[in-house]
């Protein structure tokens, strides 16, 4: 499949029709549009930061729809083409980290670049060109846009969140002018859609996301109905702002030192905390603990606009179970899907977990499984399998650090959005461990009891909401014995282990002997880095480059690397494409040649792909597999080693400035979406996959602090249950699933300790627990209030980026001051180059 149609492809099965009255949509093209917003000519195809992209080629909205048969509205359209003539080219240029160069090559960019910039205004439409469209059609597209927020700024709630006054003045006079409206979302997150409810006239509504540069040609055929909408919110979309649980706990206001939420807002002492010396200590603490998104409405009851799993069709499908069959590490379910309907369509089945017996802590329900049907022509049908394994119904009982099933089990639900129906019953006689950990990212000792998380007891009987009995599996201890172990017990071939077991500082000891082959170093010889000097592993632990803000621009010219006794570097860039900055150091007398990385989630720079957040709404594999193939090869053309994607964070507040960087609210379909990506570019192309931003960083403001103002990083407080469950487990299924061997840390502190320096994430859970066998790198930034570059080596984050001389002098004092070991930057370099031997 081409590019092109690859792009339109996967906006098509991912923009989700919410609502289609009286069967609005799919518009006949004898209809005239009148067709309003801004964004219906200046569409947003790509976000900003390194979740930003830059292609070939655009479109717009009202161009498509023009291409696709529609006659527009020509005065409307005159008058949108004359006011977007009047604006400057640009009007907020941003700074593309897909291309990199000495200015993105450190953390003070964020100071620069990292401003918030609201929503552009509105255009005001004369009177007479919206009476002259009215008396032309009853039918409108009303499209609103959002490309707000972003790169450590996150969105504003008024103007932004909430429509500004423009929007809905226009809004308002679209409603009340034409029978038949259909609003398009063009936004970078969500916005506040409760207004939608009074208006009888606004019968459909399109999600449209940042759709790539395919994307406004896919919405005209899914108006035009040449295909039938088969996307499903991969999120909630709420009545209220206020009505997230993460409303109250999340600091987004940036140009008011004051709403920022700190330690003393929650009667904890930062000095306590790690955090003295500072102006500003901010925090965000994960207050709603498991009850993120929709595992919060479900279970407390809530009310919202539109659920996650949610998406309608031009068609209708009939769901049944053909078969289910008990296997030794779960259960398969056979689902025929039917098209009832008179539209060829596409469905998505999913799986739900229903517990038994609610432990306080945990949510109602949670997806765990899911399949997306191949097209399905009217009266045909289809079947797909879905598997549940048994470990998928664990949760992590944070007193005994251990995985459990516990007693009681669960119930197993199908729907294909909203709530469905239960299908089996999956008992468990008494709790079983699954895996014994080691306790990790807790709480920090002084904050103990004096932090209220939200629990909730299961009040409901699962007994009454049966409409039938259903089959029902026993798991016993035998069961699952033999079926799971700890992870990271034995070694990958071409991995790092001591078989003595874990060093005493919990970082895997380091084998100094790496096999090498022809591309890392000629004839393929072995390199000892135990004869290395401690410069040399110094150096091989960070990137190459000055390390100094705004290098490219200053008269003097700073050194890219340190020195021997006889003057000459250590180390060089011998890359053919990558920029210094962005290029891990060679050292060709050791055979070492230089890695290159690139952003971003969105594209290297050749074609603008749709969001992330975007795409998880598809819920197809395949798509996302070819997505991950196709900017494999991208990278193949542009001599990229590593790109710096998918992020697999989470959507906890609609506010966050980098939602559309992510798959979803929810860590299975992140993780499965990640992994299909992940896999996509690997398999087929000599290119890694990073995923980032490992891990808990799910808010942009503050997230590494302030040098200018001397604010600290925000510190993420959550329990380590919380974590493990639902901000690690995309990452630990890109590891044991996906088959990473380059993680990112990120910027922010959990419960006090920067990610970058922090052993439990690094070492413990990383490599001990998930069986990581490769290098970990820090997001780009100076190492001002981020983590120390030799603390960070001690954790077992190897390679810190942008690096340079600055923190090649962090890690030495460090070596000498007795914070990190001569054998912990032996395995830092052991984990960089061993990576290099296996992906040549």
């Amino acid at each position: 499949m081409n590019k092109k149609k690859l792009t339109e492809l996967l906006a098509e099965e991912s923009i989700v029709l919410l609502k289609n009255q009286e069967g609005l949509l799919p518009l006949s093209t004898e209809k005239t549009l009148a067709v309003f917003g801004r964004s219906a000519l200046v569409t947003y195809v790509s976000g900003n930061g390194s979740g930003a992209a830059k292609g070939s080629r655009s479109s717009n909205i009202t161009l498509e729809l023009e291409r696709a048969g529609y006659s527009l509205c020509q005065t409307l359209r005159a008058f949108y083409q004359s006011m977007r003539s009047s604006e400057p080219g640009n009007l907020h240029e941003e700074f593309d980290f897909s291309q990199g160069d000495a200015v993105g090559n450190s953390g003070l960019m964020y100071e620069i670049f990292g401003r918030y910039h609201g929503p552009e205004p509105e255009y005001d439409v004369p009177e007479k060109e919206l009476r002259q469209a009215a008396r032309e059609t009853d039918t409108a597209v009303l499209v609103i846009g959002r490309n707000s927020g972003g790169e450590e700024c996150d969105r504003h709630l008024q103007d932004d969140y909430l429509l500004t006054e423009k929007e809905k003045e226009l809004a308002d006079r679209v409603c009340r002018s034409f029978a038949h409206v259909a609003l398009v979302l063009n936004v970078n997150g969500l916005v506040d859609l409760a207004w939608t409810r009074q208006y009888e006239s606004l019968k459909s509504i399109l999600f449209l996301g940042l759709p790539g540069e395919g994307g406004a040609r896919a919405l005209a055929r899914l108006i035009k109905g040449e295909a039938s909408p088969s996307a499903k919110l991969a999120f909630t979309i709420p009545v209220h702002y206020e009505d997230c649980p993460s409303a109250d706990h999340f600091s987004w206001q940036k140009e008011r030192d004051d709403r920022i939420l700190t330690y003393e807002d929650y009667g904890l002492d930062p000095k306590e905390n790690g955090s003295a010396g500072f102006a500003r200590s901010p925090v965000t603490v994960y207050q709603e603990g498991m009850f993120n998104g929709y595992r919060y409405f479900d279970t407390f009851h809530r009310e919202v606009l539109y659920p996650f799993g949610h998406g309608l069709s031009y068609t209708t499908f009939d769901i049944q179970v053909a078969g289910m069959r008990r296997q030794k590490e779960g259960v398969e379910f056979q689902i025929v899907v039917l098209n009832t309907g008179g539209f060829s369509g596409k469905e998505v089945v999913q799986l739900y977990v229903v517990p038994a017996k609610r432990k306080p802590g945990l949510p109602a329900r949670e997806l765990k499984g899911f399949e997306k049907t191949p097209l399905i022509k009217p009266g045909e049908k289809t079947l797909l399998t879905i598997r549940l394994p048994w470990k998928e119904l664990a949760h992590y009982d944070e007193a005994a650090a251990a995985w459990k099933l516990y007693r009681g089990g669960c119930r197993v639900e199908l729907a294909t959005g909203g709530r469905g129906k239960y299908i089996c019953q999956i008992e468990v006689m008494e709790d079983l461990l699954i895996e014994q950990c080691q306790a990790a990212l807790s709480l920090k000792s002084c904050n103990e009891g004096r932090l209220d998380f939200l629990e909730k007891e299961q009040t409901e009987n699962l007994q009454d909401n049966l409409d039938e009995k259903v089959p029902v599996f026993v798991l016993f201890p035998e069961d699952v014995q033999g079926i799971f172990k700890n992870s990271g017990t034995a070694a990958d071939e071409g991995g790092i282990v001591d078989e003595s077991g874990p060093a005493a500082d919990g970082r895997t000891a380091a084998n100094s002997r790496i096999a090498v082959d022809s591309r890392a170093v000629d004839g393929g010889r072995a390199i000892d880095v135990a004869d290395f000097r401690d410069e040399e592993l110094a150096a091989l632990c960070v990137g190459y480059g000055p390390g100094i803000p705004f290098a490219a621009f200053s008269d003097t010219e700073f050194p890219k690397t340190v020195f021997d006794t006889e003057g000459q570097p250590l180390t060089e860039n011998d890359h053919p494409a990558g920029y210094d900055g962005y290029v891990s150091p060679a050292i060709r007398k050791r055979g070492i040649s230089s890695v290159f990385y690139q952003d971003g989630p969105a594209g290297v720079g050749k074609t603008v792909w749709p969001s992330q957040m975007l795409l998880a709404c598809s819920f197809n594999r395949t798509l996302l597999y070819e997505f991950g193939n196709a900017v494999g090869a991208e990278c193949e053309e542009k001599s990229i080693d590593v790109w710096l994607a998918p992020a697999l964070n989470l959507h906890r507040n609609p506010l966050c400035g980098r939602n559309f960087e992510y798959f979803s609210e929810d860590p299975f379909l992140t993780g499965v979406c990640g992994c299909a990506v992940i896999r996509g570019v690997q398999e087929n192309h000599k290119v890694m996959a990073c995923p980032k931003h490992f891990a808990v960083n799910e808010q942009e403001t503050y997230r590494r602090g302030s040098s200018k103002k001397q604010f600290d990083a925000v510190d993420s407080i959550l329990l380590p249950g919380t974590a493990r469950e639902l901000y690690l487990k995309p990452f630990e299924m890109a590891v044991k699933e996906g088959g990473v061997s380059c993680i990112m840390t990120s910027f922010n502190k959990i419960n006090g300790t920067f990610a970058g320096g922090n052993r439990d994430l690094c070492t413990q859970i990383l490599r001990n627990e998930w069986g990581f066998r490769g290098f970990v790198v820090t997001d780009w930034g100076d190492m001002d209030i981020v983590v120390d570059g030799a603390d960070a080596v001690a954790a077992g984050n190897d390679v810190v980026m942008p690096g340079g001389p600055p923190v090649i002098r962090q890690i030495l004092d460090g070596l000498r001051q007795g914070r990190v070991t001569r054998e912990q930057l032996e395995c830092a370099a052991a984990n960089l180059l061993g990576v290099i031997v296996r992906a040549g």
